[in-house]
């Protein structure tokens, strides 16, 4: 089974946006200052610009595959071996993706989005033979992204 997708979820964004994201800057960038901490402070700015970055960039179309070796995700291959289960998360049009746990450290959950009007009881067949459904639970992150639509 393969699709394309935007790599992420993208929401317009207008100026007042770009306005609270600048504020918010400049509200962590003097506790910052205020704490006497240069390192947070440099953290702040870097932040803050890929923010903006990210936030004006249009996503990539990307092609994905659930393949009998692993996910495929454009060259780069999860084998099923590195992944413990899935979930898909299926609330549109905020959310419709395959969430992967993995066993690694740093990177416990891989997030697949899924394309529109894609079947997602077939995309859940395709997914049992190799890995088993558990349910997971959005994490504190998803949602503020969700919320702040970034």
């Amino acid at each position: 089974m393969e699709w394309d997708a935007p790599e992420y979820n993208h929401y317009e964004k207008g100026v007042n946006w770009y306005w609270w994201a600048g504020l918010t800057a400049i509200l962590l960038l003097g506790l910052a200052v205020w704490q006497k901490s240069f390192l947070f402070g440099t953290l702040i700015l870097v932040g803050w610009f890929t923010v903006v970055v990210y936030a004006a960039r249009p996503p990539r179309t990307v092609k994905f595959a659930i393949t009998e070796n692993g996910i495929l995700v454009e060259n780069r291959l999860y084998p099923w071996n590195e992944l413990q289960s899935f979930w898909v998360f299926n609330n549109p049009p905020l959310l419709r993706e395959i969430s992967l746990a993995s066993q690694r450290a740093l990177m416990p959950y891989i997030k697949i989005p899924l394309a529109d009007g894609m079947d997602i009881d077939r995309v859940k067949d395709a997914m049992k033979k190799f890995l088993q459904e558990k349910e997971q639970q959005e994490s504190l992150i998803d949602n503020l992204t969700h919320l702040a639509k970034f």
